[in-house]
């Protein structure tokens, strides 16, 4: 019989459990035209397209492009899986109201970001490391004209929340602030609680329980 005991022989230690799923390849990339909504605010008045990739039955939209020769386009039935995620239909009003609700979460972020000295004292170390820290991405930050801030969600009262780092460093540098935001503050259901409800937990949860961060460094690096 395999023991189920922890370290030492002490008691089994619980972790959250990882949902695992399946990262299949990308099969081909496609462009779908974009609506004049977002051709005006992308500056893609000649015919602008989203590019998605196709990996099995998942989408993914990756970036904005003038409109290109030679790809290939989405079957009948991914593009009804897109139209139903709302990317293919998106009404003038429809994008102030989400232009205006990036602008307000930024505004919010930024207001309650500390600066490199607050987290500097928050760490217990000098604001030089903390500079140093954002340089290797090991810390958050945003460039806020000359000087760095740095959202208040990865710190506690006291210290950071643990394993953030790991998680930090897989983020890919070119995903917006609020993105970074909203996702670690989002019900992930790929990290569930180790019970019989599997509720989906936060990566801020899951990294304050004290579960594995590579479980959510590798969500984090598919964003």
């Amino acid at each position: 019989m395999k023991s189920r005991s922890g370290p030492r022989g002490g008691a089994p230690r619980r972790h959250a459990r990882v949902r695992r799923r399946s990262h299949r390849a990308v099969s081909r990339q496609v462009e779908v035209p974009l609506p004049p909504a977002l051709r005006r605010h992308h500056g893609l008045a000649g015919g602008g397209v989203a590019l998605v990739d196709v990996a099995g039955g998942r989408l993914k939209l990756r970036f904005l492009e003038p409109a290109s020769a030679g790809r290939s386009t989405l079957t009948a039935a991914e593009e009804a899986a897109l139209v139903r995620g709302g990317v293919a239909t998106v009404s003038d009003d429809e994008m102030r109201v989400v232009q205006g609700r990036t602008a307000a979460e930024y505004e919010h972020l930024r207001a309650t970001s500390l600066s490199a000295e607050e987290a500097a004292r928050r760490l217990d170390v000098n604001a030089s490391r903390v500079r140093q820290r954002l340089a290797e991405r090991s810390l958050y930050g945003i460039k806020d004209g000359k000087a760095w801030i740095l959202p208040a969600f990865q710190f506690r009262a006291e210290g950071e929340v643990p394993g953030l780092d790991a998680v930090v460093r897989r983020l890919p540098p070119e995903i917006g602030a609020v993105a970074v935001a909203r996702w670690f503050g989002s019900p992930n259901p790929d990290l569930c609680t180790r019970d019989d409800q599997e509720r989906p937990l936060t990566p801020l949860q899951w990294l304050l329980a004290g579960n594995p961060p590579e479980a959510a460094a590798e969500l984090a690096a598919a964003l």
